[in-house]
């Protein structure tokens, strides 16, 4: 089944009447997106947005709203305390894990759901979320502001109208840290503490994008990497900016040996990290099986949102679950349909861990399935077959172009509640399963909306 003729989408191919010629456009993607991670430069090329009707589009939108917010809900019934809540994920906070929590609870839970984004896979009855990424440190915004401002520059006739509307991460992210700044009474300067590294870049032209964009907006506003931050901080104690975009992860700065003490100096002297340390409890998978499962609280509208939303999600553990209706032994499902399930990692990002049952030889999946269920660590998860979209690309300027029917996972962003685009990532050879840009070298775009 192709999204061109699926019942959700409402696909519309955008006019090309006036689009800038193929090898333009090769040209102007491998540009925009220069060293910021992708593999424009040696993947075949995208040579138009992913498009869908505007209620398509909204949909997405008001689906991952709904679910973010009973993510944050389920955090909050879990335990009144912090350490109830950490103890009912199953995280243990260390040095490594968990290191920036403040002393402000309050605070840690009003901003714990301020930037989201959830990755989606379009099944055969319509979108399914299969996880949350919730922080500052996911992927996503640079690539979604370069590839819309390609595009509204590539299409559209000599009036400019284009004929896709284009939500801006970068606008939305700031409108963000306005209401911050102005409910916390901080002047308005912003650093997006990051390292290329994380980004696969030999610059810090991923960020610097951002930056500038603040700076536009009024802020003062800075690229900061670990090299960077002890400077920053003055022998008396006092920082220069009051606000900081946590666009990491610790555990891969302490992995590569990058120190967190200056983090914690930038702390200590006042630097609020945002989105505070609770953020990434909304991210572990163990949710979505709380709220697939049924929780006491969840009212018969919650529970119709996650039916229609979620796929069937379960925390591994032994013992009985209940499959289409009917009691049945966790370990025997698994075993017994293998091609139905994926196994992810209750915390984990970057498709490290995940074990998909249909692309894994059964001794290595009930090996998968054996680890899981004595770790404690994981969630299974039904597989969503994904529909697809007959995508038009060129493997180079002055080559043919072509098209591909590929399977892509959809992550609408979201900064304070607004909508910051649509973020797409897909193999261009159609292959599907498990996506990764960094370790997989899949191709990366943007859904756009149509105007009418």
């Amino acid at each position: 089944m192709e999204l061109g003729t699926h019942p959700w989408p409402g696909v519309r191919p955008f006019p090309t009447t006036h689009r800038s010629s193929a090898d333009d456009i090769c040209r102007s993607l491998r540009h925009e997106l220069r060293d910021c991670g992708t593999w424009l430069h040696t993947q075949p090329v995208p040579l138009e947005p992913f498009a869908v009707s505007r209620s398509a589009y909204d949909e997405l939108f008001t689906a991952a709203r709904e679910l973010l917010n009973l993510l944050r809900r389920a955090v909050l019934e879990a335990a009144p305390t912090r350490q109830g809540r950490l103890a009912a994920v199953g995280v243990r906070p260390t040095a490594q894990t968990f290191p920036f929590f403040v002393d402000d609870d309050a605070f840690e839970l009003r901003h714990c759901d301020a930037m989201a984004r959830p990755d989606v896979v379009i099944g055969p009855d319509g979108p399914r979320f299969v996880e949350f990424n919730v922080s500052g440190a996911f992927g996503g915004p640079t690539e979604t502001h370069g590839f819309g401002q390609a595009w509204t520059r590539l299409y559209g006739g000599p009036e400019r109208t284009l004929p896709f509307t284009v939500d801006d991460p970068f606008a939305a992210r700031a409108d963000l840290f306005e209401d911050v700044c102005a409910e916390l009474g901080l002047p308005r300067a912003v650093a997006l503490v990051g390292n290329r590294v994380d980004r696969r870049g030999e610059t810090t032209r991923y960020f610097d994008g951002e930056a500038a964009y603040l700076r536009e907006r009024g802020f003062d506003a800075e690229v900061l990497e670990p090299r960077d931050l002890p400077q920053k901080v003055s022998r008396t104690g006092n920082v220069r900016f009051p606000l900081a975009l946590r666009y990491f992860s610790p555990g891969d700065w302490v992995s590569r040996g990058e120190p967190l003490a200056p983090v914690h100096a930038m702390i200590a002297a006042g630097c609020i990290l945002y989105p505070p340390e609770s953020s990434y409890l909304l991210a572990n998978k163990r949710l979505l099986a709380w709220l697939s499962e049924g929780a006491p609280w969840m009212s018969d509208g919650d529970r119709r949102l996650v039916h229609r939303y979620l796929p069937w999600t379960r925390v591994i553990q032994e013992g009985k679950v209940r499959w289409r209706g009917d009691p049945v032994d966790l370990r025997q499902l698994l075993t017994a349909h293998r091609e139905s399930f994926v196994l992810k990692p209750a915390v984990g990002m970057v498709g490290h861990g995940v074990v998909l049952g249909r692309s894994c030889p059964r001794p290595q999946w009930e090996a998968a399935v054996t680890r899981a269920l004595g770790a404690h660590d994981a969630i299974v998860q039904e597989y969503v077959e994904p529909v697809r979209y007959q995508l038009e690309m060129i493997r180079d300027p002055g080559t043919q172009p072509y098209r591909v029917a590929v399977a892509p996972v959809l992550s609408p962003l979201l900064f304070g509640g607004r909508a910051g685009g649509v973020y797409a990532r897909y193999y261009p050879d159609g292959r599907s399963g498990v996506i990764g840009v960094a370790q997989g070298g899949a191709m990366e775009n943007v859904v756009l909306a149509a105007a009418t």
